[in-house]
């Protein structure tokens, strides 16, 4: 079971990221795009949403909190200047919508021992 941050994602698509992540198996908590880095320093991974680019000072917090805290950028519009731009800012991994069962469970997969190294 993994400790799941949903980050400022608007309702449609955070319910269709939570089907996806199977939120019957993780523990998701859902924030505002405003929340300090401290509000998810406890969790094993983190999407924020990507639209307006409203997650850098977020991520930008966690980096210096916690480096290995994986952080993903979710959006429903994908773009390569902006999916460059969350890789460069330190985002662990850049994705859109509609989510993949099978891609949500490679996320966390992959997640999960980074994670337990920084432990």
């Amino acid at each position: 079971m993994a400790k799941i941050a949903l980050i400022g994602i608007e309702p449609s698509t955070a319910r269709h990221l939570v089907s996806a992540l199977d939120g019957s198996f993780h523990q998701i908590i859902q924030k505002s795009d405003s929340c300090p880095p401290a509000d998810v320093a406890d969790c094993d991974i983190v999407f924020a949403n990507g639209e307006g680019r409203k997650y850098m000072p977020l991520l930008r917090g966690v980096r210096q909190m916690k480096p290995s805290l994986p952080f993903v950028v979710v959006t429903r519009i994908p773009d390569t200047s902006d999916w460059l731009d969350a890789l460069e800012a330190g985002a662990t991994d850049y994705c859109s919508a509609p989510f993949e069962h099978r891609q949500m469970n490679w996320l966390i997969q992959s997640a999960m021992p980074r994670t337990a190294a920084a432990a």
